[in-house]
């Protein structure tokens, strides 16, 4: 007499096995969240500091150091980026952005050159080898003025504080992944939801850092940053919501 034949069962994984692996991810989070905010401490304090030299210069006047230089060089470029996301209906769609960017290089008196984005009305204005005037604090060029036209930089702490404020976001995701779901699903969705959060970052935290270092421009500037704020944060948050077909 012959035996039935059983299928084997696909083998489950345990509740503890799921749940010590949660507690891995919260704890990965959590860890990254901590050392980026203590990472973030030195260049915030920095910021700040620059902050106030900005405000006295503001009310006051002559408190960042100067030094006379020239135009080195200027140039445009184009950089094209594609967004592909997911409808309620389930259909893909494909957006592409073209930017402009509008570069100049000055020169120092010690001969050193560096290069900046700037606004495209200073652009205009900046002639190559024309005079200008750098504005200095704590040795490095945070402003540039040509023609009554000025245009400022974040300083170094400034930018060394954007990737720190990142590092913390990307932390605080890991963390609410392991608190609120938790699952895993492979590495391409893996990389697919951590570029849709990421990807809400990139203006807020490029405007909280600014925020620190110039203070808030309560103009129409600061209500057209925040219309792209909503915009750009719409796409990767509909993106990550999208990606949760399991929720």
């Amino acid at each position: 007499m012959r035996l039935p034949r059983f299928h084997r069962l696909p083998q489950r994984v345990s509740w503890p096995r799921r749940s010590l692996g949660r507690w891995i991810v919260v704890a990965l989070g959590l860890g990254v969240l901590a050392a980026a905010l203590v990472g973030a401490a030195g260049p915030y304090r920095q910021t700040r500091e620059f902050r106030e030299t900005v405000a006295c210069d503001r009310s006051v006047g002559d408190c960042f150091g100067s030094e006379a230089g020239s135009i080195a060089g200027r140039r445009t470029y184009t950089t094209t980026s594609t967004t592909t996301y997911t409808d309620a209906s389930g259909q893909t769609h494909s957006d592409t952005t073209t930017t402009t960017h509008y570069e100049v290089t000055w020169q120092r008196a010690n001969g050193s050159r560096q290069a900046r984005d700037v606004s495209s009305s200073f652009y205009t204005k900046a002639k190559e080898g024309q005079p200008a005037t750098l504005r200095l604090w704590r040795g490095e060029v945070v402003g540039v003025e040509v023609m009554g036209d000025a245009q400022w930089f974040l300083p170094e702490s400034g930018a060394t504080l954007n990737g720190w404020l990142y590092l913390a976001y990307f932390g605080l995701g890991v963390l609410l992944w392991g608190l609120l779901f938790g699952w895993w699903d492979g590495f391409f969705m893996l990389a697919f939801r951590t570029f849709a959060w990421m990807f809400m970052s990139f203006l807020p935290v490029g405007l909280v850092t600014d925020a620190l270092a110039y203070g808030l421009d309560m103009g129409a500037g600061l209500a057209v940053e925040i219309v792209f704020i909503l915009f750009f944060t719409g796409i990767g948050a509909s993106l990550l919501i999208g990606s949760l077909d399991r929720w």
